[in-house]
C-alpha cells in the first residue's frame, strides 16, 4: 500500500513497523526501516542482503544516538556540522544487540523519518532496494521489495550518504552526498 507523504501515514504505520519493514523516504533516497528491536533478518530477506553487510542505523536526535553509539568529540563536530544531514558515522557500539563492536549510525533530514523514530526508537536505515541493484529515489524503484507500506514522498536526493568511520582515527568508507574536504575541514577546527 502506497500511503501519502503526511505525519497521518506515520501514525498509521508507526506500529507496525516496530516488527515489519516499512519503505520510508530519507533526505537521500528511500530506505527500508523497522525499528532496531524487531526481527532484523527481515530486511536482509527482503533485499536479499548478505549476512555479512551491516545495517546502518537511523536516530532522531544526538541524545538517542548516544544510547546506541559512543560519541566521541571529533563525532560530536560532525553531528554538529552535518546532522540532520546525508553524513553516516561509524562509532563503537553501545546498544544494538545484532551488531559487533560498531555501529553505523545517522540522523536523516527528513520530518516523517525523524517523526517514526521519535514514535518508536531507533529504526534500520537501509536503501530500500535489493542488494546491487538501483539506488531507490523515486518510490518506483522500490517496488520489487515485498513489503506492507511505502510512504511517497516524490523523487529524492538520488545521491547517497557519506561514510566515515571515527574509530582509531578517521576513515572515508564512501563518499557521498558530503565531500571528504568538507569533512576534514570541520575536524580540522
Amino acid at each position: 500500500m502506497i500511503l501519502p507523504c503526511r505525519k497521518e501515514s506515520v501514525d498509521k504505520i508507526a506500529e507496525y513497523a516496530k516488527n515489519e519493514p516499512v519503505v520510508m523516504p530519507t533526505d537521500t533516497l528511500y530506505g527500508l526501516c523497522m525499528s532496531i528491536d524487531g526481527d532484523i533478518n527481515k530486511i536482509y530477506k527482503i533485499k536479499g542482503r548478505s549476512i555479512e553487510k551491516k545495517i546502518p542505523v537511523g536516530v532522531a536526535n544526538i541524545e538517542m544516538m548516544g544510547k546506541i553509539a559512543e560519541i566521541t568529540p571529533e563525532a560530536e563536530k560532525l553531528i554538529r556540522a552535518f546532522m540532520p544531514g546525508p553524513l553516516t558515522l561509524v562509532l563503537r557500539n553501545k546498544g544494538v544487540k545484532w551488531l559487533g563492536d560498531t555501529v553505523a549510525v545517522r540522523i536523516p533530514a527528513h520530518t516523517l523519518t525523524i517523526y517514526l523514530m521519535e514514535k518508536i526508537g531507533p529504526i534500520t536505515l537501509t536503501s530500500a532496494n535489493i542488494s546491487g541493484e538501483k539506488a531507490p529515489s523515486v518510490i518506483e524503484d522500490t517496488m520489487k521489495l515485498d513489503v506492507k507500506y511505502r510512504l511517497d514522498c516524490g523523487r529524492l536526493m538520488g545521491k547517497p550518504s557519506t561514510i566515515i568511520r571515527l574509530v582509531d582515527g578517521v576513515e572515508l568508507i564512501r563518499e557521498g552526498a558530503i565531500p571528504m574536504a568538507s569533512i576534514m575541514r570541520i575536524l580540522e577546527e
